[in-house]
């Protein structure tokens, strides 16, 4: 069983989306230990922690869960989504829509 110390909410309007990367919220103020992403607009979007590369596609009208792997042995407080201090950064697939992006943290 998960044990979570907080929770934190990461949101972008897509109305405002681009072709270059822009901040989804603010940086993690801790490990992040499950996130999950949903996209309400109309367009895929792509999400990136490193500025320049697409690590997530997630598709329009859809969401992305990301849970945690915690490595098999007794101890398991390292295992984490992100790290803590990430910045997550959104930009469009193809055009700006109507909607969101919702990041939803558990820390």
């Amino acid at each position: 069983m998960a044990e979570f110390y907080g929770f934190e909410l990461k949101e972008f309007d897509t109305a405002t989306l681009t072709g270059s990367f822009q901040n989804l919220g603010t940086t993690f103020s801790k490990a992040a230990k499950y996130v999950h992403i949903w996209n309400t607009s109309t367009v895929d979007a792509y999400i990136t922690n490193n500025n320049s590369t697409n690590i997530l596609r997630v598709p329009a009208g859809k969401d992305l869960p990301l849970p945690s792997y915690p490595q098999h042995n007794a101890n398991n407080q390292g295992a984490y989504v992100f790290k803590k201090g990430t910045q997550l950064k959104v930009k469009q697939v193809t055009a700006a829509a109507a909607g969101a992006i919702i990041v939803t943290v558990c820390t």
